[in-house]
Order: C-alpha cells, then sequence, then structure tokens
C-alpha cells in the first residue's frame, strides 16, 4: 500500500508537466488548494507572457465563420434579411476566395461554417460590478478538450482540480426558496472550498446559473475557480469581447434591459469559455463540448502522495426541465443517484450530499474490497474532510490496518492536514513505525518550495561533492547539517553520516503535491539510517516548516517533550532571522513563544509535583537533541520565560551556594572568607546531603513492572518542609569536607574573585599612573603574573570540553560570548603594551598609552561581575541596551558633524594641508559644539591675527581664516553664522532629544522585563563560578598547573569537574522522561481546562450551543411543518362536516326566536354562541318531523355537547355530585326547544327548593302547584322579563333559556324565572404604579368580599327587588349616612355587562340576569371617602382590593365581567 518509493514530478496529469516552473499566471493564483486565501494580483501580463499566451491561442484555439449568405426566405435580399446561420449579411465574414452560393442552395454547416483563430480571448472586466475581471476564450465547437485543459491549467495557470462539481438545472425564471437557496449556497461553497474542486456551470447571467454565481460571491472567503461554458452566439454584447491579440481587459457591459433573446454573461464567474459554431442565437451549442471536457477531465489520474487518485466528477441538478438529465439511464444504476430532499438538506449538509454522493457512486466496477476503500479515502484526504472520512469510511463495514492507512498519513502530512493526521493517529497508527529514513527523506524532499527550510536544505545539497546531478537531492545529511546550523554548530549532528558501498535505493516516486514537488534524478543512491527518535524527526519536520498545528499533534507524543519545545524555539528564532517574509516571519517567533511557554508550563508541572526530578530534567544530557541540557538550550535561545521559572531560579539559587545552605547571610559568607577557621564554629551551614543519582533510580531499575505513579510517589518523594525526606541517608560532616564544601561553593568563589579583580585593578592603576619605570619593578612584574592568570583562566575555559565536540566547536561557542570577546580584547591589548614596554626604550612611552587604554576595557569587567546582583544586574543590561543605540545615534549624528565641519571649514580656512588641524576643525569643533562650546571662528568680528597662523606654517596655530591681509576677515559671515545656528538646532536639540527618546524607550522595555531579563543572564555567571577552579587569581595558577598535571601527566580528563551537565544510565532517564510525559499531559488537560474557562471561549461555546439549538429548531419546525400540512388537510374534511351541521343549527335557532342581543359573557367563543345562540329555536331542519338516523343523532349530539360546553359547568359538576343523580351527558346540553326532535325519556332530574330568610312571603312550593304568575312580564313586585328575550314555560313554570342545568325547582334562588342582580365592580388603580412588561398595560385594584361559608371571593352585589337600586347585601356593606352619596356615585358608573350570568345556583327554572355596573375611582378624594364609609368587617364578611388578573380565585363566573372592565379601562387583565 505504501507507494511513497516512487520518484516526485512536477503537478502533472498522467506524467505531463501542466505548467513549466518559470511560467505562473500572475491573473489568478492555483486555487485548487481550498485553503489559499484571496489576494490582489497584476492585473496585465508582462509582454513577453503576453506574446506567448497569444501565439499559443492563435496556434491551438479556432473560431467558427459562417462564410456564405444563405437567407432563410429566397425572395429576401435586402441588407435585414437574415441567414440560416443566424446573422445579417454584414455580419458574415466573407474570404475573397470564397463561392457564392447558387439559388436554391441549402445551408450546410459543414460547407458554408469555416475556422479561424480565435480573435476573442484575454481578460475582460464587467461594468459596475465588484468583481474587477475574468478570463475568456472563443472556441470552436469541435476544440479538443484536451487542448482546453491545457489552456486552463498551462496557460491560465489553474492547479489541477480535487473534485469536479458540474451544475445544471432552470435557465430561465429560476426561483428557490429562500431556506433552501442559503443551505444550497453555503453548503456548494463549503464543497468547492474544501475539496479544492472547479465548479463548471452554464455562465450566464440567469436561473441556476446566476444563484451558483452569487452564491460564491457571497458565502466564500476564499478564491473558487467558477467556469461558465456558455454559446457564443447567444451572448450578449459580445463584440465588446473581440480582441485578436488579447492585452488590455476587454470592457464588457452587462446591460440586460436590452439583451432581448441573448443573455449577458454572469459577472461572478471567474473564467469563461465561450463556444462557437457559427451561428447566432442558438441555445444548447456548447452541451456537447461541455459533456466531452468534463469527461476528459474526469478520466484524468492525479498523483498524490505516491498514489494514483482520478479526478472525481459530480453532476448537481437543481430544478430543470425535461431535457436536464436522461433520467432513465440514472435510474438505472441506483449508486449514480443521490436525491437531497428539502426536509433533509438541514440535517446534513448540501456539502455532504455532495461528497457522500462521490462516495456512494465509488462502489462501482472499477474498485472492488480494499480498492474501494482506499480509494474513498484518498478522496476524503483530497477533499480533507475529515468528518467524511469518519462518519462514512472508518464503519464496520471494513477494518483497517494500521499499515493500510500510511500512504493518506504521508499526503495529509505533506499536504498540511491536521486533522486528518490526528484521525488517523485514533485509527491505530504509531509513528514509530510509520517514520521510516525513506519516508522522511521523501517528506523533506516534499517542502515547500517557497519556504526557507526548503533552500537551505537545496543550497546544502548543492554544495555536497558526492553529488553531481543537477538536480540535487535532499538527503538527510543535508538535513543534519542545516539543523546542526540551526541548533547551534557545537550540538551533535542529529543524523551520523554512513558511507557504505552497498547503498538502498530510493524508488522514484510520481507525486503531485500542490506544486510542492519537482521532479528529480539523482545519480548517487541515498543512503538511509536507522531512525532512533522517529518521532522527534517528524516534530522537527513540522517545525522546520512551522506548521504549528501539525507540531502540536506530534509534540504530545515527543518523550523528551521539554527539551524537544526548547531546541524547536531555538530552531523557529534562527529561522525567523533569515526569513524575509514578514507575516511568516511573525508566525516562527510566535510559535517560538508558544513552544517556550510549553516547555516552561511542563517544568513547573515538574516541579510542583517533584522538584529533585525537576532538577534532573534541567542538567540531564539529551542525546535525543545533541546531547543539549534544558538550561543549554535555553540560554542558546534566549528563553528568558523559561529561565524566569521560579523552580529553575531556585535550582540557580542552590547552585549559587554549593553546598551551603542558602539561608546564611552575607556576613556569615565574609567573616568565614577572612577567617577561614569559623567555618568549623558552626557559624555556616550546610545543605543536607542527598542520595546520588545512581540510588535515585536503583529502585525504579529493579521494579521496572510496578505502576508509573505508584513508582513516582514511592521512589521519589515530594517535598515536605516539616518532615524528613524518606530515603536520604545523613553524613557527618568531617573538617575536610567543610573546608571543601566553602571553598567550592560559586558564592565563595565569587566573592574571592571580586576582590581578586578589584585588587588588580588597583594594582593596575598604580603601576601605570605611579610605577612605570624604565625597568620594570617587583610590582609590575607582580600585575604581569596576575595578567598571565587571567590569560590562563580564559584558556581553561576554551580548552575545556568534558563532552568532546572538538577544539573548533568549543572555539565558536567561546567566542560567541559577549564577555569572552571582551577578555580576548583586553588580553590582546595588553601584549601590545607589554610589547612595546618591553622591545625597546623608546617605545616605552607607547606601551604605556596602549596599558592605559587596556585599563578601560578591564575596568568594563567588573559589570559583568556585579551582574549577578539583582540590583545593579538589570541596571547593567539597560546600559548594554543604550550603547547599541548610541552606535545608531552617532550614525545619524556623523552625518550632520560631517556636513556642518566640512562646510565652515571650505568657507573659513583655504587649502588647510594639515591633518591634525583638519580634524580639530571638522570633527572634534562640531563635536565640542553640542555640548556648548560655540565655534568662535565664524563671527569675523572675533577674528586675531595674533592667535593663527597666516600659511599655517606654526604646528601649534590653526591657520587664519579667509582676510584681506590687514586683519579683516572677508569670509560670508551671515552663511558661517546661519550654518551654525542650523546646526546647533539640528544637531543639539533634535538630534540629542531623539537619543533620550531612545533611552527613555529601551529603559521602559528593559525595566518592565528586568526581572525576567536578570534572571536570564544570571545563569551565565552561575555557570561560570561553578566550573571556575577554586583559588582566585593570581593563586589561581597553582588549580591550573594542577589541571594540566592531571591531563597531560596522569592523562586524566576532567570527568568529575563540576558541571551543569548529567549523563544519565539508560533505564534511569527512560524512567524520568515517562514521568516527564505524564505531567506533560496534566499539564495539558490543565492548559485545555484554562482555555475553556477564559470568557471569549464561554462566549463562544455559548454562541455555538445556541447556533446548533437553532439549526436543531429549523430542522424541527420544517419537519413539523409537512406534518402540519397532513394533519391540516385531515382538518379541512372535519370542518366542512362540522359547517354542514352548524348550518342546521343556525337555522333551528333563527327560527326560535333567538337575536344576536343575548350578551355572551366569553367572548373567545362569542361567535359560536351567536350561531349556537338562541335556544328557543328549532334545532334543525326547517321542519319539526325530520327524522335522524343513528349516525346522525350521535353526530348532532356531540356538536352541540362541544358548542355547549361552557353553560352550566359549575352546577352540573357540584350539584349533580350532590344529588348523586348524572343525567346523559347530551341531555344537559341540549336546548329545550330540540325536544321535539331529540328525545331523552331519562332526563328527570331532582326538585330543589331552598329555604332563604329574604323571600318574604314567596314560597316556591306554593309557585309550583299554583303556577298562576305572569312570567315574561311584571307581575306585581316581581320583574320576570329576561334580557335574554321570550323564554318558554311549561307546565306553569319557566324554562332556563341556557338549557337544562339537572336540577328542577328554585334551588337557592329567591324565586322562579329570572332573579334580577346587581355587581358592582369597584376599581382603581394599583397603588405600587406597575405596569405590565408584555402589554405594556397598567394594573387595576378590584374590591371584593369573602362570606366565611365560602373560601371563594366574589364581587360585591346581589339580588334586588322591583325598584331596589341597591342590593340589601350591599347596603349592609355601607353607612346608612353614605347611601345616597352612593347611589348618585353608582349613577355615574358604567355598565360592563348586561345578561345571563353562568351561576352554579342556577336550576332548570330558575336563573340569575346580572346588571354589572364600573364605578373607577380615579379621584383620591372619591376613595377615600368610600373606604371611610365601609362598615367595620366582622367575623362573617370579609373586604379586601384585589390585584386584577385572570388567575385570581372568584366566585361564579364573575372573571368575565372583570375582563370586560379591564377592556373598558385598557388594562392589563
Amino acid at each position: 500500500m505504501d507507494n511513497s518509493q516512487s520518484k516526485p514530478v512536477e503537478d502533472g496529469v498522467d506524467g505531463i508537466e501542466l505548467y513549466s516552473k518559470n511560467f505562473r499566471s500572475p491573473y489568478r493564483p492555483g486555487t485548487a488548494d481550498g485553503k489559499k486565501k484571496k489576494k490582489i494580483t497584476s492585473k496585465f501580463l508582462d509582454g513577453e507572457k503576453l506574446d506567448v499566451l497569444n501565439s499559443w491561442v492563435s496556434q491551438n484555439i479556432k473560431k467558427k465563420e459562417c462564410v456564405c449568405f444563405i437567407p432563410h426566405s429566397p425572395s429576401s435580399q435586402d441588407e435585414r434579411a437574415i441567414c440560416c446561420c443566424g446573422n445579417t449579411k454584414d455580419q458574415h465574414y466573407f474570404e475573397p476566395r470564397a463561392h457564392r452560393a447558387l439559388p436554391g442552395t441549402v445551408w450546410d454547416p459543414q460547407i458554408h461554417v469555416r475556422e479561424y483563430p480565435s480573435d476573442s480571448h484575454g481578460d475582460m472586466t464587467f461594468t459596475e460590478s465588484t468583481r474587477m475581471w475574468a478570463k475568456y476564450v472563443r472556441a470552436s465547437c469541435d476544440t479538443n478538450p484536451r487542448v482546453l485543459f491545457d489552456l486552463m491549467t498551462q496557460q491560465w495557470g489553474l492547479s489541477v482540480p480535487s473534485l469536479l462539481i458540474s451544475v445544471t438545472g432552470g435557465a430561465k425564471n429560476f426561483s428557490i426558496n429562500p431556506r433552501l437557496k442559503n443551505q444550497f449556497s453555503g453548503g456548494l461553497v463549503t464543497a468547492a472550498q474544501t475539496t479544492g474542486a472547479w465548479i463548471i456551470t452554464g455562465g450566464s447571467h440567469a436561473g441556476v446559473m446566476k444563484h451558483i454565481g452569487e452564491a460564491v460571491r457571497d458565502f466564500s472567503d476564499s478564491e473558487i475557480v467558477l467556469i461558465g461554458i456558455a454559446t457564443w452566439g447567444i451572448v450578449h454584447n459580445r463584440k465588446a469581447l473581440l480582441s485578436a491579440a488579447g492585452g488590455a481587459p476587454a470592457l464588457y457591459p452587462m446591460d440586460e434591459g436590452s439583451q432581448g433573446e441573448l443573455c449577458c454573461l454572469d459577472n461572478n464567474h471567474t473564467h469563461f469559455i465561450l463556444v462557437d459554431d457559427g451561428t447566432h442565437g442558438s441555445y444548447g451549442v456548447e452541451i456537447p463540448l461541455r459533456s466531452k471536457l468534463e469527461k476528459f477531465i474526469s478520466e484524468q489520474t492525479m498523483e498524490k502522495g505516491g498514489t494514483a487518485i482520478k479526478i472525481p466528477i459530480v453532476c448537481v441538478v437543481l430544478e430543470g426541465g425535461p431535457g436536464t438529465l436522461d433520467i432513465q439511464d440514472i435510474v438505472r444504476m441506483g449508486s449514480l443517484l443521490t436525491i437531497l430532499r428539502e426536509e433533509n438538506a438541514g440535517g446534513q449538509g448540501m456539502d455532504v450530499a455532495i461528497l457522500q454522493a462521490l462516495l456512494k457512486a465509488s462502489h462501482s466496477t472499477d474498485h472492488r474490497g480494499q480498492d474501494n476503500w482506499d480509494y474513498q479515502l484518498k478522496l476524503a484526504v483530497s477533499w480533507n474532510r475529515p468528518d467524511i472520512a469518519e462518519t462514512q469510511i472508518f464503519t464496520d463495514d471494513w477494518r483497517w490496518k494500521p499499515s493500510d492507512l500510511y500512504p493518506s498519513l504521508m499526503v495529509s502530512l505533506i499536504e498540511d492536514k491536521p486533522s486528518f493526521v490526528r484521525l488517523f493517529l485514533d485509527r491505530g497508527v504509531t509513528l514509530t513505525d510509520f517514520v521510516t529514513s525513506e519516508r522522511l527523506t521523501h517528506l523533506y524532499n516534499n517542502t515547500d518550495q517557497h519556504s526557507l527550510i526548503h533552500s537551505k536544505l537545496e543550497r546544502e545539497a548543492s554544495l555536497d561533492p558526492s553529488h553531481h546531478s543537477k538536480q540535487s537531492h535532499i538527503q538527510l545529511r543535508h538535513v543534519s547539517r542545516v539543523l546542526q546550523e540551526l541548533l547551534g554548530d557545537y550540538t551533535e549532528p542529529l543524523y551520523a553520516e554512513i558511507k557504505s558501498r552497498h547503498m538502498r535505493s530510493l524508488a522514484h516516486v510520481n507525486i503531485k503535491i500542490k506544486s510542492k514537488v519537482s521532479s528529480r534524478n539523482d545519480s548517487l543512491d541515498p543512503v538511509f539510517h536507522h531512525l532512533t527518535y522517529p518521532v522527534r524527526d517528524l516534530f522537527i519536520w513540522c517545525i522546520v516548516q512551522n506548521r504549528a498545528e501539525l507540531a502540536d499533534i506530534i509534540w504530545s507524543l515527543v518523550q523528551d517533550c521539554a527539551v524537544g519545545a526548547l531546541a524547536c524555539c531555538k530552531i523557529l528564532k534562527s529561522l525567523s532571522k533569515e526569513e524575509d517574509d514578514t507575516a511568516t516571519k511573525e508566525d516562527m517567533i510566535n510559535l517560538a513563544n508558544l513552544y517556550e511557554e510549553r516547555a516552561a508550563g511542563v517544568f513547573s508541572e515538574c516541579y510542583r509535583n517533584d522538584e529533585r526530578r525537576a532538577e534532573l530534567l534541567l542538567v540531564r544530557v539529551s542525546p535525543t537533541w545533541g546531547k543539549f541540557t534544558s538550561l543549554e538550550l535555553a540560554d542558546e535561545s534566549q528563553g528568558q520565560v523559561f529561565m524566569s521559572q521560579g523552580g529553575i531560579q531556585a535550582f540557580l539559587t542552590k547552585t549559587w551556594w554549593g553546598k551551603l545552605s542558602v539561608d546564611n547571610g552575607f556576613l556569615q559568607i565574609i567573616m568565614c572568607m577572612l577567617l577561614f577557621p569559623l567555618i568549623y564554629s558552626g557559624l555556616i551551614t550546610y545543605r543536607m546531603e542527598e542520595r546520588s543519582q545512581h540510588s535515585l533510580f536503583k529502585d525504579n531499575i529493579n521494579k521496572p513492572n510496578r505502576q508509573m505513579k505508584h513508582n513516582f510517589d514511592l521512589e521519589y518523594p515530594t517535598r515536605r518542609p516539616t518532615k524528613k525526606p524518606q530515603g536520604i541517608r545523613l553524613r557527618p560532616y568531617s573538617c575536610m569536607w567543610k573546608l571543601l564544601a566553602f571553598f567550592n561553593a560559586p558564592i565563595v568563589k565569587f566573592y574571592y574573585n571580586v576582590v581578586s579583580y578589584i585588587g588588580f585593578l588597583w594594582l593596575f592603576a598604580y603601576v601605570i599612573m605611579i610605577d612605570f619605570q624604565t625597568y620594570p619593578s617587583w610590582r609590575e612584574y607582580l600585575l604581569y603574573v596576575w595578567v598571565f592568570s587571567l590569560l590562563s583562566e580564559e584558556i581553561r575555559q576554551l580548552l575545556y570540553d568534558p563532552d568532546r565536540r572538538g577544539f573548533v566547536t568549543k572555539s565558536i561557542q567561546y567566542i560567541s560570548t559577549f564577555w569572552n570577546q571582551a577578555d580576548i580584547l583586553a588580553l590582546a591589548l595588553f601584549a601590545v603594551g607589554l610589547i612595546c614596554r618591553l622591545v625597546h626604550t623608546d617605545t616605552v612611552y607607547i606601551g604605556r598609552v596602549f596599558l592605559a587604554v587596556d585599563f578601560m576595557i578591564f575596568t568594563f569587567g567588573i559589570m559583568h561581575i556585579f551582574s549577578v546582583s539583582k540590583v545593579l544586574g538589570p541596571k547593567i543590561i539597560i546600559l548594554r541596551r543604550m550603547i547599541k543605540d548610541v552606535f545608531f545615534f552617532l550614525f545619524l549624528l556623523a552625518i550632520w558633524i560631517i556636513s556642518y565641519g566640512v562646510a565652515k571649514q571650505s568657507i573659513l580656512v583655504i587649502n588647510e594641508t594639515r591633518l591634525d588641524w583638519i580634524f580639530r576643525n571638522v570633527i572634534y569643533g562640531p563635536y565640542l559644539a553640542l555640548f556648548g562650546q560655540i565655534p568662535t571662528d565664524v563671527d569675523g568680528l572675533n577674528f586675531d591675527p595674533s592667535q593663527c597662523s597666516e600659511n599655517g606654517t606654526v604646528p601649534s596655530l590653526p591657520k587664519c581664516v579667509y582676510n584681506d591681509g590687514n586683519g579683516i576677515a572677508i569670509f560670508p559671515e551671515w552663511l558661517t553664522i546661519i550654518l551654525t545656528c542650523l546646526y546647533i538646532l539640528f544637531a543639539n536639540i533634535l538630534l540629542l532629544n531623539l537619543l533620550i527618546a531612545m533611552f527613555s524607550y529601551t529603559f521602559g522595555d528593559v525595566e518592565s522585563h528586568a526581572d525576567q531579563i536578570w534572571k536570564f543572564y544570571r545563569f551565565g555567571l552561575i555557570r561560570e563560578y561553578n566550573e571556575r577552579p577554586t583559588a582566585p587569581p593570581p593563586m589561581i595558577l597553582f588549580s591550573h598547573f594542577y589541571l594540566l598535571y592531571k591531563n597531560v601527566c596522569c592523562k586524566n580528563a576532567m570527568k568529575n569537574h563540576k558541571s551543569l551537565r548529567k549523563v544519565m544510565e539508560d533505564d534511569a532517564e527512560s524512567s524520568l522522561l515517562s514521568w516527564e510525559s505524564y505531567m506533560r499531559d496534566n499539564y495539558e488537560q490543565s492548559c485545555q481546562l484554562t482555555d475553556k474557562q477564559r470568557q471569549e471561549n464561554l462566549v463562544k461555546d455559548t454562541s455555538e450551543s445556541m447556533s446548533a439549538v437553532l439549526s436543531l429548531l429549523k430542522i424541527e419546525k420544517g419537519r413539523e411543518g409537512l406534518q402540519l400540512e397532513g394533519r391540516l388537510s385531515a382538518m379541512e374534511e372535519q370542518i366542512q362536516q362540522v359547517s354542514q351541521y352548524m348550518k342546521w343549527i343556525i337555522s333551528a335557532l333563527s327560527e326560535k326566536g333567538f337575536s344576536g342581543k343575548t350578551r355572551i359573557l366569553d367572548r373567545k367563543v362569542n361567535s359560536h354562541h351567536d350561531q349556537a345562540g338562541s335556544l328557543s329555536r328549532p334545532a334543525l331542519g326547517r321542519g319539526k318531523g325530520r327524522n335522524f338516523n343513528k349516525k346522525e343523532k350521535k353526530s348532532l349530539q356531540m356538536l352541540l355537547t362541544a358548542a355547549r360546553q361552557v353553560w352550566h359547568c359549575d352546577n352540573r359538576n357540584a350539584l349533580n355530585a350532590w344529588w348523586g343523580w348524572t343525567a346523559p351527558p347530551a341531555a344537559l346540553s341540549v336546548p329545550w326547544c330540540l325536544t321535539t326532535a331529540v328525545a331523552f325519556p331519562n332526563y328527570d332530574p331532582p326538585v330543589y327548593n331552598a329555604d332563604r330568610m329574604d323571600r318574604g312571603l314567596y314560597d316556591p312550593k306554593f309557585e309550583m302547584t299554583e303556577k298562576s304568575r305572569k312570567y315574561n312580564a311584571l307581575d306585581g313586585k316581581f320583574d320576570f322579563r329576561s334580557s335574554c328575550g321570550t323564554y318558554s314555560v311549561k307546565d306553569g313554570l319557566p324554562l332556563n333559556p341556557m338549557g337544562r342545568t339537572g336540577l328542577k325547582g328554585v334551588g337557592s334562588l329567591r324565586w322562579f324565572g329570572p332573579n334580577h342582580s346587581v355587581h358592582l365592580v369597584l376599581s382603581r388603580w394599583s397603588v405600587t404604579g406597575l405596569f405590565q412588561k408584555k402589554t405594556s398595560k397598567r394594573t387595576l385594584d378590584v374590591l371584593v368580599v369573602k362570606h366565611n361559608v365560602n373560601e371563594l371571593w366574589a364581587l360585591p352585589g346581589g339580588t334586588i327587588d322591583s325598584g331596589e337600586k341597591i342590593p340589601s347585601m350591599l347596603q349592609s356593606l355601607l353607612k346608612a349616612e353614605y347611601l345616597d352619596e352612593f347611589i348618585a356615585l353608582l349613577g355615574r358608573g358604567t355598565r360592563v355587562f348586561h345578561g345571563y350570568l353562568d351561576d352554579p345556583r342556577n336550576t332548570d327554572n330558575s336563573w340569575i340576569e346580572t346588571n354589572a355596573v364600573n364605578i373607577h375611582l380615579e379621584n383620591v378624594k372619591d376613595m377615600e371617602r368610600l373606604l371611610q364609609n365601609f362598615q367595620e368587617p366582622n367575623d362573617e364578611l370579609s373586604l379586601r382590593w384585589q390585584l386584577l388578573d385572570r388567575k385570581i380565585p372568584l366566585y361564579a363566573n364573575e372573571k368575565e365581567i372583570l375582563q370586560l372592565t379591564a377592556e373598558h379601562l385598557d388594562a392589563h387583565y
């Protein structure tokens, strides 16, 4: 399966080179890579490339012209006649040798149409359009598809696509649902962008072509190739495209208003192929050529990652007519047809549907079994759609072996597709098995040709003397040299160079990776290495190409992760110094900083878990990364963030104190340095002696099978300050041990060297100022010995090479340090001065001068000593930065000094030849003017002949200025004064202030990171004094002689010399690195948790969740809409039946006499009650004798129950249960007038007459037997008239106009028939002043009462006798003196309701009709007056103001009255 051992070639199809490396179209970048962003490119081709394009088109692309005018009608011969080709006579192309058509000639395109070189090609711009340009060509309908493909790939510079999407459909009057339009557009563009596809349409500005163009314009964020293939003869304004020589873009006007039967080109397409058959106005000419071209492209084989992939093609049909597709042929092959329904479009997306269709079609005869699955995976990788691969390919239908994924993994790495790399790793691929020397070499040979690393590798390969080919092939030894250069020349090579007579050959790879691979023929077979650290090698490959996502995946698998992160930081910073592209350079620096932060984070996690093992990580020599340590790599890469970590600084502090305790004070150390016997007095303390490195890992070696975490907890105890660490053995300190421990401590060495260096400077100053005789004194000889000791120490540092890196490597490392360079300069000057001092007595003074200058350099060295101070160290660093600023300033200052000095000298003095005076006048004088010494010779008034030499013959005097010989200066004073003023203005004010500003910026920049910078530079000094011999100069010579004796005479290298490097045993190192990997995983988890909790990520996650919910709601809404359509259609049939029955009821009720004046409380069902209405009319038909069958009676009963279910619900549910009698459900709802038509023989409700004290002489039992009352009229003091109209009377008793109630008699009411009552609605605006949020209406308070026998509140009111205005119950609530005033207030009220009241006390013969009056207490005075005249509440009655709301518990159906009141006052209900 692994075909990576083949030779790389240029971007090609079927082995054919598509375009030359030297020719790229500046108009459009290669757009097959979906990740490429839109770029603004050059608008015009240069002359050479334009000539190449014109020549190629004229030779390969033809047009067609009708050369014979044959009119449709033989009788038409005027100029307006139309030829059979559709053109007029003047639009024809006539050849001089063309034969004229004879009368009766039949027009034949094979005879009368001829081909000529195309006269329309190049670039076009659209007027009044956002798209600036597009490419087009006019081509004959007989053009070979290969020619057109070569035109697009070679001449137009398009990258070969990974997918071809052919869109067809409706061309005219195209319309689409907006929701479906967005889904289709977004999905199509996403599919094209992610796969690097070409989209082919008809190209016209109409129908589906226009829609596709708008989709690409609105939904794409990268360049998409949208090719329009249209008929030349139907293009409106095609004359604007005529341009035989190409050149300047053609200006194409989009004039849809005058196009008529023609069509304009769409302005959102990027390329046009205009197919010409020599006719005008004929549609469909392009279809055969388009089909041939699409078929030709789909037959091409692309080489990706060494494996062949045919370009897949998918046809997307959106609407269209009968001829859009040959449906019969497609339906026969089900694998070729995929239907995306509108209701399912939102669930998966248009892009997923397109790609799934291709995968579905791949199950053909060309691919079976393993080949079929491999082909599908290649397609998914080519499209960069891991979601498709995960859901459609990696299923239970096929078991993938890791080796089957290697070719696709190789392509994913080369084409930078991290999602697929992560997917393959999750599917079981192990990088240790995948990464071999062959594959790694192949990866380096396929780096981006425009990248810096590729150019460096190519240059290194070209310099290889073993290579003789013109195009050098990159091998691992070249990679090793480049990486050694990036990491540092003193780094161990990562890949050792192997020379062998029998070398394995690398098979040629024929591969196309987005123009990244070139063809190479090597005359020498490459040498392949056994990769010891394959994951590291792949990680480096990702880093040098600046591929952050891939590197992030691989870094999580690297074992030596902290050192690896620092090494990559060094590599990236080294590459960034050579990178020219600003954006790439910035990306490299950001990535380097990221990995430095990761290294610091991993170490901090390790240090928190176990300090001792974390410190081992700092000094452990890493064989994986060129035998570097973490501290050395951080120092080389300027890793200030890493160095400033608390754990590292604690380790450096511990190293600085050696075996002494860090709790010792400064005075204690000084006293012991002066009087070393105090060491044994207990004045200073020592650190606890710890086990050796071997003992640290001894247990871990003997117990390899125990769990990692268990070993960590037992064998590496974490820090416990209050207890002695387990496993640490205390040792008694001997006198010699204490002495050596004290004098070997770096801090003690440092203090001794400080004293020694100060003594050296004092001796040096004394000798050159006081005791510098003709012959050296003993003090001077002592100075020579002292300097020699310094020289010997520098030589020791140069030759100190415990790791055997070599003299050259060590020399480079030594010289690269700034303070070493300063030491070399100081010692060299001292040697020159000493030679001058001793060679001859005449040169003694010269030697003294050299030594005086050398003293200054030695004095500067004291700054290096005090850089360890936390107070002085940052200031010294700031001073070093400012010195760099001074050099830039001196360059600008020198320009002003020289310009002014030369001009002034030329004007004032003529022909001065003495160089010393020229220097004084040109440079020294203007320089002093900066500090306030204004030159006086620029003013003629200051001229004094006695202070100068006229001819310049006196060496001690300057030459006189230009004068007349009589002591009068005649030079132009005005000019010299102006020049001096300008010079002082610009140099002294502007430049000096610029220098101050530069210093301020430097100071602020360093001061903000002073602590971090000081901690970084502190490491170098601590390392130096840790490795330095104990004795200070000049006594250090004894140490040097001892070391020399051991190395030369005893042949004993400095193995045991102290250094911050430890070489660990393999088992111990493996255990330590495993623990580090475990800590790395903890660090990554904590970073992920912290990242999730960041505010912007929380907002992003919330936004994504909301988007997902909205998408689901849209999908569900669409499904519900479809279900709703089905339900509505079923309801329509039921409504038609209900409508017919309602007509019967309305007709019956109208005949019975019910009118629309009857008030119904519930307005929501008012229309139904008006139809079901007055219950005194016949219910069915026009006659009473209509007979109903069983089905009709059942339907009628159900209908009446539904229409009348709001009435008498209270008394049916309450009283009937109390009586223990249940009437038929339909009987309780049928009006009395229906009894003649529908009989209910079982309806025999009980009789109930309650006793009441307020009835007076009215006796219900007597009324039932006497039956002498005048109902529907006034009967004495009783008013039996009803607001519902005339009601029925049966057996001398009135019948409830609203129908049966399930109870006979008067019930608990006062009398039979209507019981008139008054309900008072006392209202006020709520005292809280609240507004309801949803309706923005004010809220009301209403007065309600409650009797102790009832749990429900009710409106104040009651039944009234004839002539009464206020019910007796209401009168009992008010004071007697207030009744008249209240009656007047009641008269000003508003009646909100008058009619039948649905009350549970209603019976078949007695009911309540009420008059509800609203008294709104708008006036505060009236409200206070009313409240003052209420009777005091008692145990039987309660009063309160109730906030008006639909949920308040009220007696009977009084809520409807309150609702009407709220509507009247426009208040909330």
